[in-house]
């Protein structure tokens, strides 16, 4: 079997909706993530039928750069999985100190990861049904929620008001903790993948919304924010109710609800679990040293630093 650079994009799509593959790895995400760093593209082929893909990115530490493949790699085959992990960075051909990804499906080679860039809990429901028939899906309170919404006089719309989002991101960022991103970053994400940037108003003012993402039949709520001052209006349920119909007339049959963490995350995982669906536990991260000193140093520099 031979690694190859990928070409076509029709290709790599396909196999990856062949094999159960995210849009951490589709094509547009690559071109997407090519505005802040380089990107490359790897596959595996047997007598020129794809066996195995996985879409590397290139990130900086202090100590050196290293190779990061969220979700990837993607194959039904484990042996091609491990093969891709373990040839994948010496067939890229720039110098780093190490790989890691935290894949879809398990590996058996390299160091098992302590610490995550994508979440490792997820919930995942089916949204192939009617409007009232997904809302039967969903818990009392979170019916209740999205009735009481639409009584109040909230109203979502799909939008392109990307500085109204960032806004919002940015205080949620500061009252919670977390790195946010600039409006910029948003544009160009809706711009580069099938994405949907949804605003909920209230008396013409936004307060809240989120920015979701359509791939291989399933929508993504990848960012979402809410103004708090504005909590009694509960129009966080709306917004994700209006996405979920929209991504249903879309022809998307799952919702991914991206995240969950009773432990560091209790009130976002209990609203996000009022929508219903399977919780998702994704394998352990693995990393691959090509400088095990320097990416040893790396590791507990990152573990010691999230910790304290």
């Amino acid at each position: 079997m031979n690694l190859e650079f990928a070409q076509s994009k029709e290709a790599w799509d396909g196999f990856l909706k062949e094999n159960n593959g995210t849009f951490l790895q589709s094509y547009d995400w690559g071109e997407f993530r090519k505005e802040y760093q380089s990107v490359w593209r790897v596959m595996i082929q047997d007598q020129n039928q794809i066996q195995g893909v996985c879409q590397v990115m290139e990130e900086k530490s202090p100590l050196g750069k290293y190779l990061y493949l969220p979700h990837g790699p993607v194959a039904p085959s484990l042996n091609v999985r491990n093969e891709l992990f373990r040839q994948v960075g010496h067939f890229i051909g720039v110098k780093h100190i190490g790989l890691k990804t935290e894949p879809l499906q398990d590996l058996t080679i390299g160091w098992r990861s302590h610490h995550r860039i994508q979440p490792q809990k997820t919930l995942i429901s089916k949204i192939g049904q009617t409007p009232e028939e997904i809302l039967e899906s969903f818990d009392g309170k979170t019916r209740y929620n999205v009735r009481l919404a639409k009584r109040r006089g909230v109203q979502v719309k799909e939008s392109k008001d990307y500085a109204a989002f960032s806004r919002l991101m940015e205080e949620n960022s500061a009252h919670q903790g977390f790195h946010s991103y600039p409006g910029h970053y948003f544009e160009r994400l809706l711009k580069y993948l099938e994405a949907s940037l949804f605003l909920a108003y209230y008396q013409d003012q936004v307060i809240a919304g989120s920015i979701v993402v359509f791939f291989n039949s399933t929508i993504t709520f990848l960012h979402s924010a809410s103004n708090h001052q504005w909590g009694r209006l509960k129009a966080p349920y709306l917004v994700r109710f209006t996405a979920i119909e929209a991504a249903r007339l879309k022809g998307c049959q799952r919702c991914n609800h991206w995240g969950i963490s009773q432990q560091r995350f209790p009130g976002v995982t209990e609203f996000k679990k009022g929508f219903g669906g399977q919780e998702l536990i994704y394998p352990t991260g693995r990393e691959l040293p090509h400088k095990p000193i320097r990416f040893l140093t790396h590791y507990l520099a990152y573990w010691f630093l999230k910790k304290y």
